[in-house]
């Protein structure tokens, strides 16, 4: 069976599109779309995910916004929200030659990014939409799948929402493909869907790395299972980010197979730590059987 990756998001459209046009590229892995994580769970049917890509913006999960009250904001407030900008000629007003003028332009001209920033703001808050969708999903995932990786993948999240996602434990963001209308986003999609896959496979693989590095070491310290502290760090130094490989398999096989010669319902391994050593063998049998 493929490793199984989740993209949860609450637009059909996002989620169409993504299976249309970004789904063929990720040809090791089989994915779950779902709408939210308590959707994904039960598409899951049990098995463990590798990765989630998650949408930040979306309605609150926890529904506490009164969907009766949701409307943009009046023009005057969103006026207020840009601020008074003034005609662009004031951008170049006064400014020195050289790296301070520059600085100086920059920060004039950034301003005014802020603005469309609070304005986007406004607008979002007015319509239930926020980032406590992306946070809410990205905790659940810590909870029940410590060892998979979580990516946001949004189009609207502004700086700050990336920043705070990441502070939450995401293992990165990257922004969707931007289009004018919806048949520009399509193609935009299938044209970046390579550079996605190896954002979300190096995810993966960072993460597995870290974890069964950490998980060999206590397996070592508290004596449990030297073998499989061996196993684990071999697996480690096969994945695909240890660098390309001097021969085709060489040992790779090997690695997979000492993962798999393990009785683990002999070593009474807790949940997570289970997950981790099966998601890192599948993921290891992956890597062997790619073209």
């Amino acid at each position: 069976m493929k490793p199984v990756f989740c993209f949860i998001d609450d637009t059909s459209f996002e989620l169409a599109n993504f299976e249309e046009n970004a789904l063929a590229a990720f040809a090791r892995v089989e994915f779950v779309l779902a709408s939210s994580f308590a959707e994904a769970r039960t598409l899951l049917r049990g098995r463990l995910p590798l990765c989630f890509l998650l949408d930040i913006y979306g309605l609150d999960p926890e529904g506490r916004s009164d969907s009766a009250a949701l409307r943009p904001p009046e023009p005057a407030a969103l006026a207020a929200a840009l601020g008074q900008a003034g005609p662009l000629e004031s951008l170049y007003e006064g400014l020195t030659p050289g790296g301070e003028g520059a600085n100086a332009f920059l920060r004039r001209l950034y301003a005014r990014v802020e603005g469309w920033q609070r304005a986007f703001q406004l607008a979002a808050g007015g319509l239930g939409q926020s980032r406590a969708y992306g946070l809410y999903n990205l905790a659940r995932v810590r909870e029940h799948y410590p060892w998979a990786a979580a990516l946001g993948y949004s189009r609207k999240a502004l700086y700050a929402d990336a920043a705070a996602f990441c502070l939450a434990g995401a293992d990165g963001v990257m922004q969707k493909p931007q289009g004018a209308d919806e048949p520009a986003i399509a193609r935009a999609t299938l044209a970046e869907a390579p550079a996605l896959v190896r954002a979300a496979y190096a995810a993966v693989e960072r993460r597995l790395a870290a974890m069964a590095s950490q998980l060999a070491a206590r397996l070592c310290r508290e004596g449990t299972s030297l073998v499989l502290a061996e196993a684990l760090e071999d697996g480690v130094r096969h994945l695909a980010l240890a660098g390309p490989r001097e021969e085709p398999g060489c040992g790779l096989a090997e690695a997979c197979r000492a993962l798999e010669a393990f009785r683990y319902e002999d070593l009474d391994l807790p949940s997570p730590d289970l997950g981790l050593v099966l998601n890192l063998r599948q993921w290891l049998n992956s890597i062997e059987g790619a073209p």
